[in-house]
């Protein structure tokens, strides 16, 4: 085969490579600021999310402290209950 025409050959494909390359580059270009919008919409919504989680687990650990305290209370609770029940049938018993 002829040098000239390996060449020319060589260089069309190089001319089509570059085509490809500066269409990618123009596609990345008109992608990337919506990424970035994307990249901060999705922060600010995690955010949001963490903000809420971090709500939920005080509440949570709210309730477990009264649980807990309810668990401590409660023999006292019922045996007040008792005594003046106690109290209650014992004077309308006489």
């Amino acid at each position: 085969m002829d040098i000239e025409a390996e060449l020319k050959q060589l260089r069309r494909r190089v001319d089509d490579l570059e085509v490809v390359v500066n269409d990618l580059a123009g596609q990345v270009r008109a992608v990337h600021p919506e990424l970035v919008a994307l990249k901060s919409e999705a922060t600010r919504r995690f955010d949001v999310a963490d903000g809420q989680m971090a709500r939920i687990v005080h509440r949570l650990d709210n309730v477990t402290t009264q649980v807990w305290s309810l668990r401590d209370d409660l023999p006292l609770l019922i045996r007040r209950a008792f005594d003046d029940r106690d109290r209650r049938t014992a004077s309308n018993d006489d």
